[in-house]
């Protein structure tokens, strides 16, 4: 209802008034249910630390190296359960959280600097990673909170991420028909949330100095961040792995066989079978 009152007014009102209302419109996704084979995932879980300051929980499965993977835009930690238990039956400590403004989180709404906050603090507080693995937003974030938030670890798995954060623009253009004037000034916002400026994050600032430590997995019918996004950081990232399945989708990638497959045997240090 407020999405639709917006797209036929917002090109009417001042470009402030506008860019006030796309930003907090934008600001709250919608909560993802959880499905029956992420909830089976979830059934070792164990709760393992809170993040106070916005109610949002971590779980963990298994012993061994640490792993932690970051859900997208609008998921949850739930999402990446079934993932989380194949790496926890190789011998990891595979770590999910809900970002705030996402599952179980009390904030209301959510922001590009919350996921890279977030990632920040649950790293710090696991202690060494042996992996970071994220999609498509959790995968843009973690790799900018190398630089902003000291996130650090031997691996670094993307899923579907774009090179940088051009889906919410996209949002806006066509869901709330914003102006020109409107999307310049959220790239803006964008920038300052990335701690640098969107022409900075167009040329791929979040991936500068990534080589062989990073993976990059995207599926060729993925209709919401195309797998061209994969070659384009391929090419500025010398030495990653890109690998593509071919009928997965953006979401239905997450539980392949192939990229369990592949995430397992690119994983540092070598999987140990429990």
């Amino acid at each position: 209802m407020l999405q639709t009152i917006a797209r036929n007014t917002i090109r009417y009102l001042p470009a402030e008034m506008s860019f006030i209302i796309a930003r907090a419109l934008a600001a709250r996704p919608a909560r993802a249910p959880v499905a029956s084979h992420e909830a089976a995932a979830m059934g070792n879980a164990q709760r393992r630390l809170d993040l106070h300051w916005s109610g949002a929980a971590a779980w963990s499965l298994g012993h061994g190296p640490e792993v932690a993977l970051v859900h997208g835009w609008g998921g949850r930690a739930t999402q990446m359960a079934p993932l989380a238990a194949y790496i926890a039956g190789l011998g990891y400590r595979a770590t999910i959280f809900d970002i705030a403004g996402h599952g179980e989180s009390k904030m209301m709404q959510a922001r590009w600097e919350y996921f890279i906050h977030d990632i920040g603090t649950i790293g710090h507080r696991i202690g060494d990673v042996a992996a970071w693995i994220g999609r498509p937003a959790g995968g843009l974030a973690m790799m900018a909170g190398r630089r902003i938030a000291g996130v650090n670890a031997p691996s670094y798995v993307c899923v579907c991420a774009p090179s940088h954060p051009f889906p919410p623009i996209r949002a806006l253009a066509t869901r709330l028909n914003a102006g020109p004037s409107v999307l310049a000034r959220y790239r803006r916002f964008l920038g300052e949330q990335f701690q640098t400026t969107w022409d900075d994050l167009a040329a791929g600032a979040a991936f500068v100095g990534a080589g062989s430590d990073l993976l990059l997995c995207y599926d060729e019918k993925d209709r919401f961040v195309d797998h061209t996004e994969g070659d384009r950081i391929h090419a500025l990232c010398s030495g990653s792995r890109l690998v593509k399945t071919k009928s997965f989708g953006h979401t239905r990638i997450l539980a392949s066989p192939e990229l369990m497959q592949t995430t397992a045997a690119f994983l540092k240090p070598p999987v140990v079978v429990a």
